[in-house]
């Protein structure tokens, strides 16, 4: 059974690290402890058993539930910080952000060419290029991979069009390791994602997405049909596993004037009800 703690402000600390997280812990596997305890822990806020704006245990509480070592903890901490999943505040602790994922990501929010089949619109892929390349150090880094890692990326340019015209340029990273073989003619007509779940016998369980708005430059602004400084859509992407390691990182620009990305926000229910006043 967990338990909650609270400080003396009342704020609720987080329940105590579910054992199965502690079980998953492999510590004569190649992937350094850190690492499995920041994808542990990033499973936790994808689920919301951490939910938003929750506090976590204390530093020394939590690494005795892990069983690890305060200074492996602190390194598994500091990379939720620097996605933004965590923040740390002076005189009270670490915090869930409000920017944490929203849940497991299912394919139909994944996958651009499902949902626009969904609504009937004809999709076609196009391999434009593949290759095999090593990863930089912020792939590495993207990618929860030690810095010294000799990792290599299927590395995949594909154009999406709808209707015989472009609306999506793709460019995905494919971790060689946990994915041997991509067949391209299977890439021109099925997800990759559901290609990546075929092949490495397990769902992929959350993605984790950063958006901004780019002027087309020259090169895109060729492979997409659009004037040279016409707006895109721009999201960076990493997805991950069941298990949750890291798999797949993929750029994308899509066109404003082609497709409208949306999302549906709800809003939590209170815990009890606001006084009448």
């Amino acid at each position: 059974m967990t338990q909650a703690h609270s400080d003396a402000s009342g704020v609720p600390d987080l329940p105590d690290v579910p054992a199965s997280t502690v079980h998953l812990l492999q510590r004569d596997a190649p992937d350094p402890l850190h690492l499995q305890i920041s994808g542990q822990l990033r499973e936790l806020i994808a689920t919301r058993a951490w939910p938003p704006h929750h506090r976590v245990v204390p530093e020394m509480m939590l690494a005795k539930q892990l069983g690890v070592a305060r200074g492996t903890l602190r390194k598994a901490v500091k990379a939720l910080v620097d996605e933004g999943l965590l923040v740390q505040v002076q005189g009270r602790g670490t915090f869930v952000t409000s920017r944490g994922f929203s849940g497991p990501v299912e394919h139909d929010m994944l996958s651009l060419a499902e949902a626009m089949s969904s609504h009937g619109i004809r999709v076609n892929t196009q391999v434009l290029d593949r290759e095999l390349v090593a990863a930089s150090p912020r792939m590495l880094r993207l990618l929860e991979l030690p810095e010294q890692a000799a990792t290599r990326l299927h590395r995949l340019e594909r154009l999406r069009t709808a209707e015989d015209s472009p609306v999506a340029y793709f460019v995905n990273y494919v971790r060689e390791d946990l994915c041997l073989e991509l067949d391209n003619d299977r890439l021109a007509c099925r997800s990759l994602y559901e290609l990546i779940e075929n092949v490495v016998g397990q769902r992929i369980a959350a993605g984790q997405r950063s958006f901004e708005a780019r002027a087309a430059e020259p090169d895109m602004a060729e492979r997409l049909e659009v004037p040279v400084g016409s707006p895109l859509q721009y999201f960076e992407q990493v997805t991950y596993l069941d298990d949750g390691r890291a798999v797949e990182l993929s750029e994308v620009w899509v066109r404003s004037d082609r497709v409208r990305l949306t999302s549906m926000v709800t809003r939590a229910q209170e815990s009890a009800a606001r006084p009448v006043g």
